[in-house]
């Protein structure tokens, strides 16, 4: 918060401080959302992964992991920020949903992405949702 070592004195005389936090909404033009697999992932151990390129006023608060050919689903925990892990993932290709809501909850809607993330995902790689999402 404060910018010289002078301005977070000042701020620490203060004590505690209320903090206000607006939701802004992001602008990725011609970007589909894209998951980027945790560094430490490691099947069949643990998966995490950040999803990038959100854009517009929505937010995802919930995601589910699926097996492809089963359509089995696991609601994946939302480690911090936009990471999403799970232990255990399943095997196969993976196919996510995605659940959009806006600040009221007035409007939310599932997402299903159209490319799934592939069998053989690394850690560390990143993969292209197909979809773009308002």
């Amino acid at each position: 918060m404060a910018q010289t070592t002078d301005a977070a004195a000042a701020l620490l005389a203060h004590g505690v401080v209320d903090v206000e936090y607006r939701r802004v909404s992001c602008s990725y033009p011609y970007k589909n959302i894209t998951i980027k697999i945790d560094e430490k992932s490691d099947y069949p151990h643990y998966l995490g992964f950040v999803i990038w390129y959100q854009q517009g006023k929505k937010d995802i608060t919930a995601v589910q992991l699926c097996e492809t050919k089963n359509f089995a689903c696991k609601l994946l925990d939302r480690s911090h920020g936009a990471v999403w892990t799970t232990t255990s993932p399943p095997s196969g290709p993976l196919s996510l949903r995605m659940f959009f809501s806006d600040e009221d909850g007035d409007d939310e809607s599932w997402v299903v992405p159209v490319n799934n993330i592939p069998q053989d995902w690394k850690a560390g790689e990143t993969y292209d949702t197909g979809v773009q999402v308002n």
